[in-house]
C-alpha cells in the first residue's frame, strides 16, 4: 500500500534540455549552465504542446477511421457478393427462357392444348412476377454496392488527409526535438567528462596522500593548507513532503543548481526516463486500431536518445513483442513496475535480473514494433506486475 506522502528531487543532469546560447569552446560546464539547459527543455516542450496535442488527436482520429474503413470494406465485400449472386441468377434465368421460349409459345395455340390454356397463362404470369423480383433484387444490390463504394472512397480520402497532416506535424515536432537533443547531448557529454576527470583527480590525490601517510623512509616537508569546505551538488535528492498527489515545485540551491521536487513516492529517488529532449501529452485511454485503448504515456524523442532507469530496481524480461517491439521492465525499489517499449537497442551489458540505479542508462529511443514515430511508450504498474496498469502521466509530467 502506497504511503500518503513523499518527495523526489530530480537531477538536473539527468533530464533532456536545450541551451539557448552555445558555450564558448573549451569552457567548463557549470551546474547553472545545465540548469539553464533544463529550463530550455521545458520551454521547448511548451512550444510543442499544441502541435503534439493535435498530433495525438490525429492519431486517435486515424485509428477510429481505420476501424471504420475496415468495417466498410467488409460490408462492401458483402454487397459485391450480393451483386454477383443476383447477376448469376439473372443470367441463369435469361438462358432458361431462351432455351424454352421457342417450344412453349406455339404449344399454347395448339388445338389439343386448349383445355390447358388457363393453367399455362397463370404459370407465365407467376414467372413474369418472379423475373421482376429478380431484376429488382439485382438493382437494389447494385445500388447498395455503389453507396458502400462511395463510403469507402470517402473514408480513404479522409485517412489520406489525416496522414498528411500527421506527417506535417511530426516533421515540425522532430526538427525541434532533434536540435534540442543535439545541444543537450553535447552539454551532457562535456559535463560527464568533467565529472570523470574530477573523480580521477580526487582518486589520485587520495592515493598520494595515502602514500605520504605510510611512507617511513623519507621525510618530506609539508605545507599545511586550509581548504575551504566544498559544496557537492547532489544529482538526485529526496526531501520531505506531505503532499498526497503528484505536485511539482522548482527550487534553486545556493550554488545555482535548479532542482524539481515531485511529490509522489515515499523516499524513492526518480528521474525522467528520457535523458534528452522529449515532449508528450496525456493520451491515456485514446483510441487505437482494432478497438483498443492506449494504456501508457508516449514520450516523443529523437531516434537514439538515451533512456535511463526512472528509479532504482532490477531489469526484468528484456524481450521483443509484436506491438511493443524491443522492450523491458524495471521492477522498482518502491514495488512498482515500469514498462519501456519501442526501444531501438539496449544499453551495453544489460541483462535480465541486473541491478540498475536511478538514472542509469538502459537503452535508446526507437520505433520498433507497432510504432509510427520514435518514442518511448511508458507503462506503470503500481504495486508490481499483476496489478492493473495505471496512467503514468501525472508522474512523468513532473519528472520531465
Amino acid at each position: 500500500m502506497r504511503k500518503a506522502a513523499a518527495a523526489v528531487v530530480v537531477a538536473l543532469t539527468l533530464v533532456g534540455s536545450l541551451l539557448m546560447v552555445a558555450l564558448p569552446v573549451g569552457a567548463e560546464v557549470t551546474p547553472a549552465d545545465v540548469a539553464r539547459a533544463r529550463e530550455e527543455l521545458r520551454q521547448v516542450s511548451d512550444r510543442l504542446r499544441d502541435q503534439v496535442a493535435r498530433y495525438d488527436q490525429a492519431v486517435a482520429e486515424e485509428a477510429l477511421l481505420r476501424d471504420r474503413l475496415d468495417r466498410l470494406v467488409v460490408e462492401l465485400t458483402a454487397r459485391e457478393r450480393a451483386v454477383a449472386v443476383a447477376r448469376a441468377t439473372a443470367r441463369g434465368r435469361a438462358a432458361e427462357m431462351y432455351m424454352t421460349a421457342g417450344a412453349s409459345v406455339p404449344s399454347l395455340t395448339a388445338t389439343d392444348d386448349v383445355a390447358r390454356l388457363p393453367a399455362r397463362f397463370v404459370y407465365l404470369a407467376a414467372v413474369s412476377q418472379s423475373d421482376r423480383d429478380m431484376v429488382n433484387r439485382l438493382e437494389v444490390s447494385r445500388r447498395d454496392y455503389e453507396q458502400q463504394r462511395a463510403l469507402v472512397d470517402d473514408a480513404v480520402s479522409q485517412q489520406a488527409a489525416l496522414r498528411a497532416e500527421m506527417e506535417s506535424l511530426v516533421s515540425g515536432i522532430y526538427q525541434e526535438l532533434d536540435a534540442a537533443n543535439a545541444d543537450y547531448q553535447a552539454v551532457k557529454a562535456q559535463w560527464d567528462a568533467q565529472e570523470e576527470e574530477r573523480i580521477r583527480r580526487e582518486e589520485e590525490e587520495a592515493a598520494r596522500q595515502a602514500f605520504l601517510a605510510t611512507s617511513t623512509t623519507t621525510t618530506i616537508p609539508t605545507t599545511t593548507t586550509t581548504t575551504a569546505p566544498t559544496t557537492t551538488t547532489s544529482l538526485i535528492t529526496t526531501v520531505p513532503s506531505t503532499t498526497t498527489t503528484p505536485a511539482v515545485t522548482t527550487t534553486t540551491t545556493p550554488s545555482g543548481t535548479t532542482t524539481t521536487t515531485v511529490s509522489a513516492f515515499p523516499g524513492v529517488l526518480m528521474t525522467c526516463p528520457v535523458d534528452g529532449a522529449t515532449t508528450f501529452t496525456d493520451t491515456w485511454g485514446a483510441p487505437r486500431p482494432g478497438g483498443r485503448e492506449h494504456h501508457g504515456t508516449d514520450l516523443l524523442a529523437s531516434q537514439g536518445t538515451p533512456l535511463v532507469a526512472i528509479e532504482g530496481g532490477y531489469i526484468w524480461s528484456p524481450n521483443w513483442d509484436a506491438d511493443g517491439g524491443l522492450g523491458l521492465y524495471i521492477a522498482g525499489d518502491d514495488g512498482d513496475a515500469w514498462y519501456y517499449a519501442h526501444l531501438s537497442s539496449y544499453a551495453s551489458g544489460l541483462v535480465d535480473g541486473m541491478r540498475v540505479e536511478v538514472g542509469q542508462r538502459v537503452g535508446y529511443v526507437g520505433q520498433t514494433g507497432n510504432a509510427s514515430v520514435p518514442h518511448l511508450h511508458l507503462g506503470w504498474f503500481p504495486g508490481g506486475l499483476g496489478n492493473p496498469v495505471t496512467n503514468p502521466y501525472p508522474v512523468v509530467v513532473g519528472l520531465c
